[in-house]
């Protein structure tokens, strides 16, 4: 069985019915046939705040900085606000029924990251697959299934997504801290 993930509830659908078989709505995907469909919305996974990694980053001062945080090992945490989509993912990645994922996340470095961070938060040791959807008609979707290649050509893309969203926060926690308490200091 193969569980598509699709990056919005609009893909996931436009791949049902590309499917072509009896779809049968679930809480969060669609069964149709020997493969499953569900999606995510937007990011559902964030990266840690600092104090997650460290309970001294809890309060701001400048000799905290920059944070000592291992970046090979980022934390992600899901959203509040999409916790039930992602246990229902989690659930069906880690089901002994669906033997690989095809990873169906937009065509661009968001998407590749949208769902791979799924994958590793999941700790998915399955085989993934990547379909490139861009015309979300039926025609158009099945032949972008005839077209499904490895994950593995999409590290890069990956990788890139991953650094750079990681360099940010970086940056942007450290810069944010460093500044605004430069800035009370100084009576702002």
């Amino acid at each position: 069985m193969r569980l598509f993930i699709a990056e919005k509830p609009e893909l996931a659908n436009a791949i049902a019915n590309g499917l072509d078989k009896e779809v049968i709505r679930k809480n969060g995907y669609f069964e149709i046939g020997d493969d499953l469909v569900s999606w995510t919305v937007g990011h559902i996974l964030e990266l840690a705040e600092p104090h997650k990694y460290n309970d001294k980053y809890s309060t701001w001062r400048i000799e905290d900085l920059p944070f000592d945080i291992d970046i090979n090992n980022f934390k992600y945490i899901p959203k509040e606000s999409s916790q039930n989509q992602l246990e229902i993912l989690v659930n069906l990645i880690n089901d002994k029924k669906v033997s690989s994922i095809v990873h169906a996340g937009d065509n661009d470095e968001e998407g590749q990251v949208l769902v791979d961070e799924i994958l590793h938060f999941s700790s998915n040791k399955k085989p993934v697959f990547r379909v490139l959807i861009s015309d979300l008609t039926k025609k158009g979707v099945q032949k972008a299934l005839q077209e499904i290649k490895s994950n593995d050509e999409f590290k890069g893309l990956s990788n890139s997504g991953f650094s750079r969203s990681q360099a940010d926060w970086l940056v942007g926690l450290n810069l944010t801290r460093a500044y605004t308490l430069l800035a009370g200091a100084k009576g702002f």
